[in-house]
């Protein structure tokens, strides 16, 4: 499907991100960005766009898809809430990244280069897995949640929602991770996480409770 339209809210390094894999793949298509910190015309960002003040996305036909270009697992979900419908939701997957037929992809999520999602992975919506990450089979992925560059999720685990894996994490095969978790970069999941808090290490042991 030729996408000729997209608005993309955020205009950091992430944005940045998307923006280069959905041209790579619509390399035609016109991009507008957003941001709350943008005044009009502001901030010129790679590639010589301009990025708008976020009032003006309203002005803005509503069937053009919105994708939330956001980083933070927290303020994805809300801009999420505040500007995504069921009318204008896409997910922007790199040309370089290797997906499953036979996984399942939800809407607003961001795979970026050299990505991998293995066959019966179930990924849910506004996720990040971002580039070099592996997801690989039979792995359940809930909302919101950020798999940081070069992880790696092993087979049959289950990632909550609102979880951020760091940079080069490895997560072993058949481990559950609970809601609102944040494992460190580097760290290694060896045995199930079930309460909500910061993990660091290998094996990735809590330092820090969420309550």
């Amino acid at each position: 499907m030729f996408m000729e339209k997209i608005r993309l809210i955020g205009c950091g390094g992430h944005a940045r991100s998307v923006a280069d894999a959905f041209l790579g793949r619509f390399p035609d298509a016109s991009l507008r960005f957003y941001d709350v910190y943008a005044e009009d015309g502001e901030t010129i960002l790679l590639g010589g766009y301009c990025a708008y003040a976020l009032h003006h996305i309203n002005e803005e036909e509503d069937d053009i898809p919105i994708f939330i270009a956001i980083g933070d697992n927290q303020e994805r979900k809300e801009y999420a809430s505040k500007y995504c419908n069921e009318h204008n939701l896409i997910s922007v997957i790199s040309i370089s990244s290797m997906v499953s037929r036979f996984s399942r992809i939800g809407y607003e999520n961001f795979m970026g280069n050299m990505a991998y999602v293995g066959p019966g992975a179930n990924i849910g919506n506004f996720n990040i897995i971002n580039t070099s990450a592996v997801v690989e089979h039979e792995v359940q992925v809930g909302d919101f949640t950020h798999i940081s560059v070069n992880t790696t999720v092993c087979g049959r685990s289950r990632i909550g929602s609102n979880v951020f894996l760091g940079a080069g994490s490895t997560v072993i095969d058949k481990i559950m991770i609970c809601d609102n978790v944040v494992v460190g970069a580097n760290s290694v999941v060896v045995n199930d996480i079930d309460v909500p808090g910061v993990y660091v290490g290998n094996p990735a042991r809590i330092i820090k409770r969420y309550d």
